[in-house]
């Protein structure tokens, strides 16, 4: 099974799967913020997009790395990444599941504040983005978008621990009784 944890920037994404990789230890976890980066590294920055969805070359390796990591080495996928463009969700996550894969998609979402602070928990802080970082700046606008049908299954995290998280995942992605 394909796990793909899905959220706005700061909302616990890497964190959840960290836990459920503890769980599932046997997992691989497949980063495509890695590839982005890996991606930025082989790019002159004139051609570089500002941020991961807007780069063309970026989702179809993405789905690529995801499916064949599921197919060659046959074990649960963890995937943390926020996708909040429906168009780059319909070129990764729709794929996958076109091609048969068993993919449970999950979008953690929390208050606006609660994310800023956990963006600031983990060090985020002014740059020359702003006040609180890129990252802070695109809270509303994923917020907004995540909270679309089409990300579901939502689950709010303002009150949860990240054990508490990864249960919840875990019990979506119809493996509660394996970890």
């Amino acid at each position: 099974m394909i796990i793909f944890v899905n959220g706005p920037f700061g909302v616990g994404k890497s964190t959840a799967v960290a836990e459920i990789h503890r769980r599932l230890s046997d997992a691989l976890v497949v980063d495509p913020e890695k590839i982005g980066h890996m991606l930025w590294t082989q790019l002159p920055e004139a051609l570089r997009a500002e941020e991961f969805e807007l780069e063309p070359i970026w989702p179809p390796l993405t789905r690529c790395l995801i499916g064949q990591a599921h197919r060659v080495y046959r074990r649960h996928i963890l995937v943390p990444m926020t996708i909040a463009r429906p168009t780059v969700f319909a070129q990764i996550v729709e794929p996958l599941r076109r091609q048969r894969l068993d993919v449970s998609h999950v979008t953690l979402l929390a208050a606006a504040d609660t994310i800023r602070n956990r963006l600031r928990q983990r060090g985020e802080g002014p740059d020359r983005w702003g006040e609180l970082s890129w990252e802070g700046l695109q809270v509303e606008r994923c917020l907004e978008s995540l909270a679309s049908p089409r990300f579901a299954a939502h689950i709010d995290t303002d009150d949860l621990v990240p054990a508490q998280v990864a249960d919840a995942i875990l019990q979506l992605a119809g493996l509660a009784s394996v970890a």
